[in-house]
């Protein structure tokens, strides 16, 4: 019995630091909370997650075994410039647009999670948002159009 309670006492104590550790790391970790913002493409509402940290922007959408149709992540740069993306940690299959201030510059459409290419924007840019694969085609985005970004 006595090595019961000894037993219990510890795990216990695992437990609560676990418990007051986990809860630690979450209140200093603000970035597990998305910032959401809405706009529309292609007529149809999307609610965007904002990734407009280091941490945010290198995370990304890995790690993910799905997305909403009517959701994203938008990269924002402070610098326009010809960031590279890649698909390590993916399992979600995306579109990636390239924005410079409101209008799209180019698009890479259909890019598998297995992929173990680099892609580029084909000028600077400000912004990039990641949607589900096939959607840009769905939606009839294209290089010019411009994206409401509120």
């Amino acid at each position: 019995m006595t090595k019961f309670i000894k037993n219990f006492g510890i795990g216990l104590a695992l437990f609560l630091t676990f418990l007051v550790l986990g809860g630690l790391y979450n209140f200093l970790d603000k970035e597990q909370q998305p910032i959401l913002k809405e706009t529309r493409l292609g007529g149809q509402l999307f609610s965007i997650e904002i990734a407009d940290t280091p941490a945010k922007r290198i995370r990304g959408l890995s790690g993910r075994s799905s997305l909403p149709e009517n959701r994203g992540m938008l990269f924002i740069f402070e610098i326009p410039g010809q960031y590279g993306f890649w698909m390590k940690g993916m399992f979600i299959p995306i579109d990636i647009i390239w924005i410079r201030g409101n209008r799209i510059i180019g698009l890479e459409k259909n890019i598998l999670p297995s992929s173990n290419l680099n892609y580029y924007s084909p000028e600077p840019v400000d912004k990039v948002l990641e949607i589900n694969a096939g959607l840009s085609d769905k939606l009839g985005l294209k290089a010019g159009d411009e994206i409401e970004l509120k």
